[in-house]
């Protein structure tokens, strides 16, 4: 019996996708794309380092076990901006983050067709607002959450 699990076609099909928000191009990174610190970039959605793959299914689909589901959930978090503090707080980035939040979902609810998925669920935003990077700097932001189904066969 032998069964091949591949996380990577799906996370480089979301890393060629083309997401354009309010100010211009939102950088995609993949999984071999991490930064240990986002930095003075903006913009980035990026694979978020912890829980990055969650709520893994695998339901046998036949009695014979020749075929199998497999669901999970990938989680990205997206960094609009340093958080700036007394040079202009979330307010006056808040339009900017919640235009590109927008663009983030219609990019990913538009594209039915993720390389390795039978089927990606609707998009789904939670935590607008202050989020981290893997080095604990503030951003303002968002994660986004898709659930992914893939068949596979014994």
């Amino acid at each position: 019996m032998s069964i091949t699990v591949d996380f990577l076609t799906v996370t480089n099909s979301i890393a060629a996708l083309t997401f354009t928000g309010s100010d211009g191009t939102i950088t995609v990174k993949d999984t071999d794309e991490i930064p240990d610190t986002i930095g003075l970039d903006y913009r980035v959605l990026a694979p978020m380092p912890e829980g990055f793959i969650t709520n893994v299914e695998l339901i046998r689909d036949e009695l014979t076990g020749q075929k199998l589901t497999l669901k999970y959930t990938l989680t990205y978090r997206y960094y609009h901006c340093l958080i700036a503090g007394a040079l202009g707080g979330l307010f006056s980035t808040y339009a900017g983050l919640i235009t590109n939040a927008a663009a983030v979902l219609l990019a990913f609810s538009n594209d039915a067709t993720l390389t390795g998925a039978l089927d990606n669920d609707m998009p789904q935003i939670s935590g607008i607002g202050p989020v981290s990077d893997p080095a604990g700097k503030g951003y303002h932001g968002f994660d986004v959450s898709l659930r992914i189904t893939q068949f596979l066969e014994v």
